[in-house]
């Protein structure tokens, strides 16, 4: 288990030495997620839902990033965050404003922090 460290771990690829900050460690009870679907406020119009959660008795904050792109173009990005456990750190975006036909994707980033400075880092996406 990897913990938060200002040591390096060396990594040998192909005779290259490559070096690796050792800091985090893998929550299994840790979920992001990126999700665009149509909006319930709104006919033909989608929204976006950037969330992540933990169920690890150990977390002590998270926090979510999110991007939302239109035909490949930046609208809207946000954060949100949480310090209680089984709760959703989330983002949303605007409502009533994005026309089901359009292209979209959103991109997700979250870190939860533990007691004892370790964290855990993931990765979400979607596409409409």
């Amino acid at each position: 288990m990897a913990v938060q460290s200002s040591s390096f771990t060396a990594l040998i690829i192909l005779g290259t030495a490559t070096a690796i900050p050792v800091f985090a460690a893998v929550d299994p009870y840790a979920e992001t997620v990126a999700y665009i679907d149509w909006s319930v406020n709104y006919s033909n119009k989608v929204r976006g839902k950037a969330y992540a959660i933990t169920s690890n008795p150990s977390m002590t904050k998270i926090n979510v990033t999110a991007s939302f792109y239109q035909d490949g173009t930046k609208k809207e990005s946000g954060t949100g965050s949480t310090t209680n456990l089984n709760q959703e750190a989330y983002w949303l975006t605007k409502d009533g404003v994005y026309d089901e036909t359009n292209s979209y994707s959103m991109d997700v980033a979250s870190r939860t922090y533990y007691s004892g400075g370790s964290y855990d880092q993931q990765y979400a996406s979607t596409t409409w």
